[in-house]
C-alpha cells in the first residue's frame, strides 16, 4: 500500500522521513481522529513555507552593469527575462536589455 504526503499528496516511500516534494517532516506529524472516530487525518505540527525567488539583487546589478558594462548588463537582462514574472523580474530584464543596447550604441557612436 502506498503512502502519500498529507500536505501535498506526493507519493512517498515507506521509510520516508520527509516529503521529497514539499519537505514536510513526516515524523513530527500528529494523527487526529474525527469526532466520529472513523476517519483519521494527518495534521502537520509545523507548516512548510515555500520561499519565492527574489531577484532584487540581480535587477540592481543588471541596471548598474547595463550602464557601466553593457555586455554584462545584457547577460543580467537575459537572466531576468527567463525568470517567472512573480516579482516583475521579466519586465526589468527587458528594460535592462534595452538600456544595455542603447548604451552600447551610444558608445559606438562616440568612438567614431
Amino acid at each position: 500500500m502506498s503512502k502519500f504526503c498529507p500536505s501535498c499528496g506526493e507519493e512517498l516511500v515507506d521509510t520516508a522521513k520527509f516529503c521529497k516534494n514539499c519537505g514536510m517532516n513526516l515524523e513530527t506529524r500528529e494523527e487526529t481522529k474525527n469526532t466520529a472516530g472513523t476517519q483519521q487525518t494527518a495534521t502537520p505540527r509545523y507548516e512548510v513555507q515555500k520561499v519565492e525567488n527574489d531577484h532584487k539583487i540581480a535587477v540592481i546589478l543588471g541596471y548598474i552593469c547595463a550602464i557601466l558594462i553593457p555586455l554584462f548588463g545584457l547577460i543580467f537582462g537575459i537572466y531576468l527575462v527567463t525568470r517567472n514574472d512573480s516579482d516583475g523580474a521579466n519586465m526589468h530584464g527587458k528594460f535592462i536589455i534595452g538600456l544595455a543596447l542603447l548604451i552600447w550604441f551610444i558608445s559606438f557612436l562616440l568612438i567614431r
